[in-house]
């Protein structure tokens, strides 16, 4: 049986945002790359049904969400490959009051703003500087379903219980993702499972940044 790979993309992505790092994939694995946002799928939050215990990689939005599917069902996965993920242990709580605000302002803007305003805005978010751009289009989205998304699973919510992640873990940042190199680090320091790998050259968009080296790793993982 080839193994499972659930790969969950990033907010405001797609499952096809994965297609590159498949492509560079040398390993024989099955890929289940849903469309969390787009309408008519399902609810987010619920993990796939299936029997055999698989492999979990998600980046960023996507990472945090398999974080929550890794602590509340352990036994259906193997590990993980976790891209630029923001595991929620190191903010103080200033930060999950601003992270808050900013979450709450976000999904009015997704739920009424202009969507080609609403796109120049998101992608002139200084997190994304030095990463390249996917388009989008609204009409491949539900909106009620990314500002639901910014509610519920907002960052200022999050907090990772390492105790709780069982198996093989890759935590992966781009070299020039300051922030998320910070994390990786504090990660490393903290106590959390599995090996920490900063992408040379690479920014917050791994998909897009370094799609050769994210297929690498996951062929490591899942051998």
């Amino acid at each position: 049986m080839k193994p499972r790979v659930v790969a969950l993309h990033g907010f405001l992505g797609r499952g096809r945002d994965w297609d590159a790092v498949r492509a560079a994939s040398s390993a024989d694995l099955e890929w289940i790359c849903p469309d969390l946002f787009a309408p008519g799928a399902p609810a987010i939050g619920e993990a796939p049904a299936f029997e055999a215990k698989a492999w979990l990689a998600g980046y960023s939005f996507g990472g945090r969400l398999a974080l929550r599917w890794l602590m509340c069902e352990p036994q259906r996965w193997h590990g993980a490959l976790l891209l630029s993920v923001n595991p929620g242990n190191f903010q103080t709580d200033e930060e999950r009051e601003e992270r808050r605000k900013s979450d709450d302002a976000w999904a009015a803007a997704f739920r009424s703003e202009s969507w080609e305003k609403l796109m120049a805005r998101w992608n002139a978010q200084q997190v994304f500087d030095g990463s390249g751009v996917l388009p989008r289009q609204e009409r491949d989205f539900d909106r009620a379903k990314l500002a639901g998304a910014l509610d519920r699973f907002s960052v200022a919510e999050e907090f990772t219980d390492t105790a709780r992640l069982e198996g093989d873990f890759v935590w992966m940042a781009g070299g020039t993702d300051t922030k998320f190199r910070r994390l990786l680090e504090e990660m490393r320091v903290g106590g959390f499972p599995g090996s920490f790998f900063a992408v040379p050259r690479a920014g917050h968009r791994l998909l897009i940044d370094a799609p050769a080296a994210i297929a690498a790793a996951v062929d490591r993982l899942t051998a």
